[in-house]
């Protein structure tokens, strides 16, 4: 979230926001479980069903988002949250390889890709559960969001193997990109915020949607039940709403918004951009995440924990 929007609602509101960030979605959903407070939170797609049912979040009231209806219809009433009663959509993106083409060319067009021996060591992932295990089922032709334990512990084995000569970066993105940059990695697991960042440093960067389809995920916000100022915030998820507001989010940080009306504010440079937002075409071969049980015993936290558990990478991060 940029620094300037939180100020734009502190002149306009009186309230001071405090931003804080997380190493991973598992862990703010921890947090959120465990009742830390929190008075809006942004959570993917995929978390939502579980922490609903945790009675962790709480129903927004909606006479204070008036500005809901600019989002996309494509984007309301999913699986996920029925209604919207708990999320508002936020924005979305694909998952894809930064690749150095100056250093590899472009030899790089599958999932499988990662495997390859010729890229040994310079292959730089982040410690997301699902996108790693979800890339994986998808390099071995299975579904993004199976839940088979015979895939999944597949694919968990796939990963394990690759562990061992992977660079383990930073979730942020100035740190994994820097990995790209020195040469140190070639090919970066990433997001189109990277790439413009890397991309801006170094034209030869390319932003790689695999030949299997990209996964797709979508961010919303959410007020936990620990939020002892829900007013507030359903005020603050209006103001972010506002078309304006929404536009200068995406022309900063180089996400596409679900919220229609920001279109006409977007930079035309950034709105015609196919690597932040996707082709017909792109979309129609993406893999959406859905939800997936997570918890004690089920196969991904299992698979997860025999995953985190195998010898260290070569490179971390500290």
């Amino acid at each position: 979230m940029p620094r300037s929007v939180l100020d734009a609602f502190t002149r306009e509101y009186g309230v001071k926001v405090n931003y804080l960030t997380f190493e991973s979605q598992e862990e703010a959903v921890k947090n959120i479980l465990k009742g830390n407070v929190y008075d809006v939170a942004v959570l993917e797609n995929p978390f939502i069903p579980s922490l609903v049912a945790a009675k962790r979040l709480a129903e927004i009231d909606f006479d204070y988002v008036p500005h809901f209806k600019n989002i996309s219809a494509n984007f309301r009433d999913l699986a996920i949250d029925p209604g919207n009663r708990y999320t508002v959509p936020y924005h979305y993106g694909t998952t894809g390889l930064l690749v150095r083409t100056d250093l590899i060319g472009n030899a790089v067009e599958s999932w499988t890709d990662l495997w390859d021996p010729r890229f040994a060591g310079k292959v730089a992932l982040r410690r997301q559960q699902r996108e790693l295990i979800g890339i994986t089922l998808l390099s071995l032709g299975y579904d993004l969001n199976s839940e088979k334990p015979e895939e999944v512990n597949a694919a968990v084995d796939r990963l394990i193997a690759l562990k061992e000569s992977v660079l383990w970066v930073d979730v942020d993105t100035p740190k994994a990109v820097a990995r790209l940059l020195s040469g140190e990695a070639v090919i970066l697991l990433g997001w189109p915020l990277d790439y413009q960042m890397a991309h801006g440093a170094n034209p030869a960067v390319s932003y790689v949607l695999p030949e299997e389809g990209t996964a797709l995920w979508s961010d919303n916000y959410v007020i936990p039940a620990s939020s002892p100022n829900a007013y507030t915030a359903a005020i603050f998820i209006n103001f972010l709403l506002r078309p304006e507001i929404s536009a200068q989010i995406v022309n900063e940080k180089n996400y596409p918004t679900a919220n229609e009306a920001a279109l006409p504010f977007i930079n035309p440079e950034v709105r015609n951009d196919p690597v932040i937002f996707p082709s017909a075409e792109e979309l129609r071969q993406a893999h959406f995440f859905l939800p997936v049980r997570l918890a004690e015993n089920s196969i991904y936290k299992e698979a997860w924990d025999r995953f985190l558990a195998a010898p260290p990478p070569l490179g971390e991060d500290r």
